[in-house]
């Protein structure tokens, strides 16, 4: 990355040729991809294309064409990604190039394969690999024949797709190409599994992920290395699920710890690194310029707080042209922060940690605590139950997509419509629809919770710590219904933590005894639109009492916040939240302007942040979601948001919310939390002890108004 980045520069200043500027930003593109980059992907390989047109080399031209396609069919765009490939191929063999068109071929194998097509995909790969194997290409020979593996496998014969995997394995041979050797090992473990041999199935997945690791090792950033491993999520998870088999709940709690939360893992083991201090003058130069333009579309573009809506969420939709505009522009913000970050010198030792055993999470765990982490696959899915002195694993009858769609159908139902009117005229909304929300929750609690009760793991047990997977970080899990008569709630039986890993829960433990702070910060910059949010921090203030610093209206700045933040022991924002899921480093809580500071406290701030609070309130909208390099909720863990944010920067707990909440039904329920709070209550527990207020209310009884708030954070230290 360093050195093409430099060779750009040169050739640039240099005006060198099209042709070698193509051949520049089409090495560039190829990294790109590999490294889950698509957007940057996508922008140099056009880039290189338009040079090598320029240049008049067509067969270059193709190479950029062949990448642009595979980033096609990994969006499953078959029809686009077909003319692309197949355009390709006519010019790579009009220009003589048979390795090119080889490794095109092999391209359009996958699509065959991707679209069902078996018999295509048969033929375009069979030729492919014999083509590569003529010309010598060990390595693009083993991948033709591990794609070849996987459509044996995929037809349910795992011995043929065994022998290919093994083929294939043989003639890669020494070289070092963990991109092809990870899915080779892969694949194998799985034929092995199938085939009833569960060691020699581990065995090969081990392999799997140590190549998977062995190039993610040599980027200096967690970030980068999150994205990398964003599509290789599914070789950890099938290892969880084959130790499982072989009875080895430790090492199958391990392997689902080794995908979890590794970028914020990193980060609150390291710490905050800053810029370098010797940050070339082109990028203090580009930063500014990209600041000034992100402010100017902003300005132009965005008005957040419109209307009067009395939601705690931007209602405001800039033209899409302008929209596009911004978006680009936060891309290479984003990127350049990157870019500042890997000059630093303080990356030259990367932290590395070993996955924790379930006796590490037991210690931490109180008498009536249980800790349940969530592992879902298409091919299965597991909840690793831990208590103070006993591990389990159970089955939970239902695979990722299944839960997928139940997950948003449950959340359909709780979301909309929100009302704008007088609790009198919600609960006129609320007949004929009421229950609507009961079946998807009733089935997710029978998939996720029934088990674990009925397997005697949670008797004696009030407290639960909940470690996600996948879309189940969209899940209200405080609404889940059991099955006694009309069903009760879960937070009516349990008080929940949600917590991204075992490893982040241990290391939030470990920072927060030696936290000096005091006192409360409350601010509601928005109190004209958001009449709630001005009585919410007051009635903050009164429960605290005069060691509380509230602030409303234009008081209530980001300046402000950021002088007075870091030595408060509660930060309380009720205002607007708006959710940026194309790059979620830009979604922000809303604080009045002033100072220098335009009142946009957005993600990549918040990661600068030094806090010591023990609990930060975001009472706004969509603060608990996020997203991730190639998905909203990545399977490994590694989405972005406000709540990782203010967990990197020092809270020990996050309130936050999952969805675009009521301003006076939040009202309502946090001031029925501080009373929690005051009375000495744990978050979680005050958290629900306020649920259960509102749920008891006819007004706020339907679960949109509560149950979309959680409380995220770690152990209560050592």
């Amino acid at each position: 990355m360093d050195e093409l980045r430099h060779a750009q520069r040169l050739a640039d200043s240099a005006r060198a040729s099209p042709g070698v500027r193509a051949g520049i930003a089409l090495a560039r593109a190829d990294l790109a991809a590999r490294l889950n980059t698509p957007a940057e992907a996508e922008r140099l390989y056009a880039r290189a294309e338009f040079l090598y047109r320029r240049a008049g080399d067509l067969a270059g031209g193709a190479e950029a064409q062949q990448g642009r396609g595979l980033l096609l069919l990994d969006r499953d765009d078959y029809g686009r990604a077909r003319t692309l490939l197949e355009g390709a191929l006519r010019t790579e063999l009009a220009a003589g190039n048979p390795r090119a068109a080889a490794l095109t071929r092999l391209s359009l194998g996958e699509l065959s394969r991707a679209r069902g097509d078996t018999t295509a995909a048969r033929r375009q790969l069979a030729q492919a690999a014999a083509d590569l194997e003529r010309l010598g290409d060990a390595v693009a020979t083993a991948a033709a024949l591990g794609e070849r593996a996987g459509l044996e496998a995929a037809a349910g014969l795992p011995a043929a797709a065994e022998s290919l995997y093994r083929a294939a394995l043989d003639r890669l041979g020494q070289h070092v190409a963990p991109d092809v050797a990870w899915r080779l090992h892969a694949g194998l473990g799985l034929a092995r599994r199938a085939q009833g041999d569960a060691e020699a199935a581990a065995r090969e997945l081990r392999l799997a992920i140590a190549e998977v690791e062995r190039p993610s090792r040599s980027l200096a950033l967690a970030e980068r290395r999150s994205a990398f491993l964003a599509d290789k999520w599914e070789v950890y998870a099938q290892l969880a699920l084959t130790e499982r088999a072989r009875s080895l709940p430790g090492a199958a709690f391990e392997a689902s710890e080794q995908l979890r939360a590794r970028e914020m893992l990193e980060l609150l083991a390291r710490g905050r690194v800053a810029a370098p201090t010797d940050t070339a003058a082109d990028l203090v130069a580009r930063e500014q310029d990209l600041r000034r333009r992100i402010a100017e579309l902003t300005h132009e573009l965005e008005d957040v707080t419109g209307g009067d809506d009395a939601l705690r969420g931007s209602i405001g939709r800039p033209a899409p042209a302008g929209r596009e505009a911004l978006e680009r522009a936060q891309e290479a913000y984003a990127d350049l922060l990157l870019e500042i970050r890997e000059r630093a010198p303080q990356h030259a030792g990367l932290v590395s940690r070993e996955a924790p055993r379930w006796q590490d999470v037991g210690r931490r765990l109180a008498p009536e605590q249980a800790f349940i982490e969530y592992l879902v696959s298409d091919s299965g899915s597991l909840a690793f139950v831990v208590t103070r002195d006993t591990a389990a694993v159970v089955d939970l009858g239902a695979g990722r997509r299944d839960l997928a769609r139940l997950v948003e159908f449950a959340r359909g139902t709780l979301e909309g419509p929100h009302p704008l009117t007088p609790p009198l005229r919600n609960a006129e909304r609320g007949m004929g629809g009421e229950d609507l929300w009961r079946g998807p929750l009733r089935q997710l609690h029978e998939h996720l919770i029934a088990p674990i009760e009925e397997a005697g793991l949670l008797a004696g047990k009030t407290r639960l710590v909940l470690v996600p997977h996948a879309e189940l970080h969209y899940l209200p899990f405080a609404a889940l219904v059991d099955r006694v008569g009309p069903g009760r709630f879960l937070m009516e039986r349990y008080e929940v933590t949600v917590t991204p890993s075992a490893a982040v829960w241990l290391a939030l433990g470990d920072r927060g005894a030696s936290r000096a702070t005091s006192g409360v910060l409350a601010l509601a910059p928005r109190p004209d639109v958001l009449p709630g949010s001005r009585r919410e921090v007051a009635a903050v203030g009164g429960l605290v009492g005069a060691d509380a610093r509230v602030l409303t209206a234009g008081g209530a700045t980001e300046e402000a916040f950021r002088r007075e933040a870091p030595r408060r022991r509660i930060v309380h924002l009720a205002t607007y939240g708006v959710l940026n899921k194309r790059n979620p480093l830009f979604s922000f809580v809303e604080l009045a302007a002033g100072g220098g500071q335009d009142g946009r406290l957005e993600v990549h701030e918040v990661f600068g942040l030094h806090l010591a609070a023990d609990l930060v309130v975001l009472s706004a909208c969509e603060t608990g979601v996020g997203s991730g390099a190639l998905a909203d909720v990545p399977a490994g863990d590694d989405w972005v948001g406000l709540v990782r944010a203010f967990l990197n920067a020092g809270a020990a707990h996050v309130v936050a919310t999952l969805w675009r909440v009521d301003d006076w039904a939040t009202e309502a329920l946090m001031e029925r939390f501080y009373e929690g709070l005051a009375t000495g209550a744990e978050p979680a527990r005050a958290l629900a002890l306020a649920q259960r207020a509102l749920a008891g209310a006819p007004a706020t009884a339907h679960p949109r108004y509560w149950a979309g708030f959680v409380a995220v954070g770690g152990s209560e230290g050592r």
